[in-house]
């Protein structure tokens, strides 16, 4: 209709642009001119995966991206970044990030391409996203998560978010999850 009941999911396009020139200035050229956009032109298939990837901006934007995301139960993600690959849809090489609920439900592995100036506003089948916080108006860059690899995933997810992040309240959090919930991965 006309906008005026759509919900605003992510910060502006303007601290999106800021994040990737402070988060990644030797790219930031290449990414603020990729394509504004929720789902590639030549993706295909199930959104969120190698051959229809996730554009968001930059690492920070993945992040972002996935502390925003959450599973059917309504919960967050435990999330970690397994691989980078390319894709037959894509320019740039892929992300791929292993993610799972933090109730122990819904384990999915999700492709990104962070070439992008912005994040996309809409999630893979049987996800949401978090609308934006009315009154913080930017997003937050703490996650559940980290965009390097876990061996012991998700359980070291404490400890790597202290590494990360220096937060030892998300890391606490993190903890309460884990205990509460059985994490293992169905393959």
């Amino acid at each position: 209709m006309f906008g005026f009941f759509k919900k605003r999911i992510h910060e502006s396009l303007a601290l999106q642009a800021q994040d990737v020139v402070e988060q990644s200035p030797l790219i930031a050229r290449i990414i603020l001119q990729g394509i504004n956009c929720d789902k590639l032109p030549k993706g295909k298939g199930e959104f969120g995966t190698i051959t229809n990837p996730i554009p968001v901006n930059s690492a920070i934007g993945e992040i972002k991206y996935l502390a925003k995301l959450r599973g059917k139960t309504g919960y967050p993600l435990f999330f970690h970044r397994i691989a980078s690959l390319h894709s037959e849809v894509c320019e740039h090489s892929l992300d791929v990030y292993e993610v799972v609920c933090v109730d122990g439900t819904q384990w999915n592995d999700l492709y990104f391409d962070m070439y992008h100036p912005r994040r996309s506003n809409i999630a893979p089948t049987g996800y949401t996203l978090k609308p934006l916080d009315k009154k913080l108006k930017f997003d937050i860059p703490i996650g559940f998560g980290v965009n390097g690899h876990l061996h012991n995933f998700p359980l070291d997810i404490p400890s790597a978010i202290i590494d990360l992040y220096g937060s030892k309240v998300f890391a606490k959090k993190a903890d309460g999850f884990l205990a509460a919930n059985d994490f293992k991965r169905k393959k």
